[in-house]
């Protein structure tokens, strides 16, 4: 009667060792589709900053949302001559701001 139940036993354990060969795959889930990509802002919505930089004290031109400073003067005015010419030619506007960081002057 022991060996009865040892070979009971053996059995018992062979399957609880091997439950993933029972078991069936989970099904992939299917991969949900990537929502559509936002259409760009047309070029009219841009603004330019003027501004003057901590670090070396030179004015930057600067894209709304950019990191990175287009261009840098020596003189506000040379800045925002140039800011008027690629606003102008990118159907843009431009916002100068004051030594401070405030607003001069909010559209050209």
């Amino acid at each position: 009667m022991t060996e009865k139940k040892a070979n009971t036993n053996e059995t018992e354990v062979k399957a609880a060792a091997h439950p993933a060969e029972k078991a069936a795959k989970p099904a992939a889930k299917p991969k949900a589709a990537k929502p559509a990509k936002k259409p760009e802002k047309a070029d009219e919505d841009k603004v330019y900053h003027i501004s003057k930089r901590k670090k070396d004290r030179m004015w930057q031109v600067k894209a709304e949302g950019s990191p990175k400073a287009l261009k840098l003067f020596f003189t506000q005015a040379e800045a925002v001559d140039y800011a008027k010419s690629v606003a102008g030619n990118n159907e843009g506007r431009i916002v100068i701001h004051k030594e401070d960081g405030s607003f001069r002057k909010l559209s050209y």
